[in-house]
């Protein structure tokens, strides 16, 4: 650890020594948000900010993308998964089509390294064996944007943001419209989103629903695994002189068909129930502004496999109150969050299996934005966390940024992060002999990256190496959990470019390179080594439309039915959407998906859709 802090800050120091002579242009705002540019302006710009230090400046040097609301409605994109399969450094596997379960390693770190929030506030699944909240659930019509903030992230957000954060964005306005679609396997869903002002009060309501009879997850299964997703979220916001209040109520239920893995089950279901309630204020005062956040999230899900019925229940109550101080040279925000959280599961039949414990979490954190000069931005941060059920720990934070030019950027961070053992991996217990350690320490994240942006005429390139360092790691043996000794390493590099070849054409790419091993050097399963994105977007009279590839390299992975080691295929799978505009508030989206009818198994034993089309009319009002 302290052989990185000392190589990050003879970075920005070198960077200052070589740089400080030269006369760089005036600085800009990096739109680094937008989908592409036409006529030189941005389609969809967003600002997002990180609620523990809610100031523009927060970000900008670190690695964060984002997937915006014109991108899922033009894209016929439902849920997550189809969403963030985009973004460069993530690894989306799924266990089946849409609705399954699913899982996210990012920058080649482990599915339970990325941290789910939802307007800044993490929702965990606490019931669950690794604690995670499963995105395969999420069906996303109801967002504004989806914020992916790489990197270990601690002192921004909290315990489990070792890779990064998903970060979904529900407050926002958006235009009055009614949209049903209609696709293969008798794919149906509606939308409904109103938005009103009164006075000083915005009120915004969404309501959508979709259901699919879907395919087989089972490769030579013949019963088709289906699903029934519906959301309802009601966003409201209010100003007055000095004060801003906002709420967020969210109701989600997800209902799909299971298989094994390596043959058909005829009565495998799942039921999955999400409650979230958040309010918000914000307070202007002499010194700046104090924001107030109380979020409250609940789950409750079931799985019936014949007679036999497993349950699991959870809920989190979190409290954040942060007062942020600033002026054009400097911000510092110091704060305070209390979680609050129980978990409750039970597995009947052969095997058994449960935990019923409750806990709580008290920290602290400041986080500081400093500009030197005009050229510099260094960004600090420091979070202690007070946990009851283990011991605590202290995060960290540094990055820079130094604009060199009005188009070129260097940027680095030094940041940790902890993943927190989970209530099974502490309590639990099952009838083949499994224990809980009550003693298990969290996990530990060292990462460093440093890469650039620039920008070129009508291109733009953004590059960032990281190298990422786990300590501590929880592993499972002797029918318990312990920590291991070793580090394992991930390291790698990602590639953004954009091109606007003419005011109708233009081009996005990313790449990604990941070494994902384990204490002993050897490569983990799931995790390619390539990963790239590639989309031309192009208008046409009346139609914008996207050609797309999504390319997963040769990786390794587990056998469904021998469990031994085994190496799957790359595959690459192309897709087109066209929206055509009928009218001034009419529009079609068509999107034909797996063009050429890719057969493949992601993972092993769980099959992934054919070609498949979406055709969706939207009507705003």
């Amino acid at each position: 650890m302290a052989k990185k802090t000392i190589l990050v800050i003879l970075l920005f120091f070198t960077w200052g020594f070589i740089f400080n002579s030269v006369n760089a242009e005036e600085t800009n705002n990096w739109n680094s948000e937008s989908l592409y540019e036409k006529d030189d302006t941005p389609v969809v710009t967003i600002t997002v900010y990180v609620l523990r230090d809610p100031t523009s400046k927060t970000t900008e040097s670190m690695s964060v993308d984002y997937v915006d609301s014109y991108t899922i409605q033009n894209t016929n994109t439902q849920d997550t998964v189809q969403a963030i399969k985009r973004i460069t450094g993530l690894t989306v596997i799924q266990s089946g089509s849409t609705g399954q379960q699913t899982s996210v390693f990012m920058r080649g770190t482990n599915s339970n390294h990325t941290m789910v929030a939802i307007n800044g506030v993490a929702i965990k699944d606490h019931s669950t064996t690794g604690g995670l909240h499963d995105i395969g659930s999420d069906f996303i019509k109801h967002v504004t944007a989806i914020q992916v903030v790489k990197g270990s992230q601690g002192t921004l957000f909290g315990a489990n943001a070792v890779g990064g954060v998903i970060n979904f964005i529900t407050t926002g306005k958006y235009e009055n419209s009614i949209s049903t679609t209609v696709g293969s396997n008798n794919t149906k869903s509606l939308t409904l989103k109103v938005h009103k002002y009164i006075n000083n009060h915005s009120i915004s309501f969404t309501a959508d629903g979709t259901t699919s009879d879907g395919i087989s997850v089972a490769p030579t299964g013949t019963e088709k695994d289906g699903f029934d997703a519906n959301n309802f979220t009601l966003d409201t916001e209010s100003k007055y002189d000095g004060f801003d209040l906002r709420t967020t109520i969210m109701k989600r239920t997800s209902d799909a068909d299971l298989d094994s893995g390596t043959s058909d089950d005829l009565d495998y279901t799942s039921k999955s129930d999400m409650n979230l309630y958040q309010v918000g204020s914000k307070i202007d005062n002499s010194l700046g502004f104090s924001n107030f956040t109380f979020s409250r999230t609940e789950y409750d899900r079931e799985y019936v496999n014949g007679t036999e019925i497993d349950t699991y229940d959870s809920n989190s109550n979190t409290f954040i109150f942060t007062n942020t101080i600033q002026n054009e040279e400097i911000d510092f925000t110091p704060g305070i969050e209390y979680e609050q959280f129980d978990g409750t599961f039970n597995n009947t039949g052969s095997y058994t299996s449960s935990v019923d414990k409750e806990g709580n979490n008290a920290s602290v954190f400041l986080n500081s934005n400093v500009n030197v000069g005009e050229d510099f931005l260094y960004s600090i941060g420091i979070r202690h966390d007070n946990p009851s059920l283990f011991g605590d720990y202290t995060t960290y934070r540094l990055g820079g940024v130094y604009t060199v030019t009005n188009n070129f950027k260097l940027k680095s961070n030094y940041t940790t992060a902890v993943k927190t053992p989970t209530l099974y991996e502490l309590y639990g217990a099952d009838s083949y002999g499994y224990s809980g350690n009550a003693n298990l320490q969290p996990e530990e994240a060292q990462t460093i990256d440093i890469g650039f942006e620039y920008k070129f005429n009508n291109h733009s390139l953004d590059f960032v190496y990281f190298d990422t360092d786990l300590d501590n790691m929880i592993t499972y043996g002797n029918s318990t959990y312990s920590n291991a000794s070793g580090k394992s390493n991930r390291h790698g590099a990602e590639i953004k470019t954009t091109s606007t070849i003419n005011e109708n054409v233009f081009l996005r790419n990313g790449l990604t390179w990941t070494i994902a091993q384990d204490s002993n050097n050897k490569q983990v399963t799931r995790r390619p080594r390539w990963q790239s994105f590639s989309a031309v977007d192009w208008i046409l009279g009346k139609s914008n439309n996207s050609l797309e590839y999504v390319y997963m390299g040769e990786h390794l992975d587990i056998d469904s039915s021998t469990y031994a080691t085994i190496t799957k295929p790359a595959v690459g799978v192309a897709n087109f959407h066209t929206k055509y505009e009928v009218a001034k508030d009419t529009n079609i989206v068509l999107s034909l998906n797996n063009i050429t009818d890719k057969t493949y198994e992601r993972p092993d034993g769980y099959n992934q859709d054919g070609r498949n089309f979406m055709l969706t009319f939207k009507k705003n009002f």
